[in-house]
Formats: C-alpha cells, structure tokens, sequence
C-alpha cells in the first residue's frame, strides 16, 4: 500500500499596513528584496537587497520606497514570501500608497486618478500629468523589478 504524504498546510498571514516582506530574487532564495504593505493592496519596494539571510526590520535602513504598484497579495497571504516585522506608518494619510495616474490603453482620453483606494477624476482631484503612473504587478513583476533597479540599492550582507 503506497503511503500517503500529506502537505503542510500554511496558516494565513493577515496583511496590514506597514508589514515588510523579504521577496526572494532566486530560486535558491540566496538573496532578498523587501516591499512594505500600504492601506489596500499596494506595496512599496524598498532600495535594500541581502544576500544570505533575511533582514529584521531594524536592519532595515530605508522605508521610503522607490516605486509604489498594485500588487495582489496572495503571495504574501499565502506565506511564499515571508513576513518580516511591522514598521507602522507615521499616520494615516501616510499609510496609503501615494496618488497615481491611471492611464487606460482603450480610452486615453478618461483621465483618473488612483487615490486612497478609489478611482477620482483628474478634474477633480486636482492634479494628473505630473503623478506617477499607476501600475499593476504580479509577484514575477516586483522581483524583475527589484532586480532591474538592483545597482541604485543598498546591499546587506556578503
């Protein structure tokens, strides 16, 4: 009679704002990026890469991100990248992502604005051509990224 392996199954991780994650940037899980949780599902990538090891969130020098996307969170629900610690925003306003422009391939024309969680129209916010664009990754994305911006970040370790 074969046995029966059964899987382990993972306790879900809650995601609130101001949670670092350590993103493995190779299949060995050799080195690290970090992101950290704003209100709602966008992530910040932060300029801080370790190799070898994960880093506490006091060894993390920086928290200002260098990019803010959209990321569905399964991966970090899901625990495939570990959850490092908590470093809690100033305040509230500060625990959302910024605002983004939202330009929309079909109809360029339709100007809006993400902000706070919901989609505003340019004239009425205020503000467009100047924001950062919004943009929407999967988990491939964040680390392609991280790796891309790589060389302007801080390395820990050996």
């Amino acid at each position: 009679m074969p046995t029966r392996v059964e899987a382990k199954t993972r306790k879900r991780v809650r995601v609130v704002a101001g949670d670092v994650f350590a993103v493995p940037l190779d299949a060995e899980q050799q080195s690290f990026g970090y992101i950290r949780a704003y209100q709602d599902v966008d992530v910040g990538i932060l300029p801080v890469i370790s190799k070898a090891c994960i880093l506490s969130t006091a060894q993390i020098p920086a928290v200002n991100s260098v990019l803010d996307v959209f990321l569905f969170q399964d991966v970090m629900k899901e625990g495939r990248w570990p959850r490092v610690g908590n470093l809690p925003f100033a305040d509230e306003a500060s625990a959302w992502a910024p605002a983004r422009k939202q330009v929309a391939a079909s109809r360029p024309e339709v100007k809006m604005v993400v902000f706070r969680g919901h989609f505003i129209p340019a004239a009425k916010f205020g503000q467009y051509d100047e924001l950062p664009l919004f943009q929407k990754f999967d988990e491939d994305d964040v680390i392609k990224e991280i790796l891309r911006r790589a060389d302007g970040f801080l390395v820990v370790g050996s």
